[in-house]
């Protein structure tokens, strides 16, 4: 296997454990949020996507 292989698995590996986390925590703060059904899933999915932008812009010294 060469090196960058085994680097992009090793990203990879992060990558499913920090969605991960994330889907969790982000359960844990939206759950006093007065949404249900498809409703609750957007809310969820738009947070991770927004966390997720932020620490794009953060990792990259993006700013707003």
């Amino acid at each position: 296997m060469s090196k960058m292989k085994e680097i992009d698995d090793i990203a990879q590996g992060v990558a499913d454990v920090t969605l991960e986390l994330m889907e969790d925590s982000v359960e844990w703060q939206i759950a006093d949020k007065p949404v249900e059904g498809d409703a609750y899933f957007e809310l969820k999915n738009y947070v991770i996507n927004k966390a997720i932008e932020l620490l794009y812009k953060q990792n990259t010294n993006q700013v707003g």
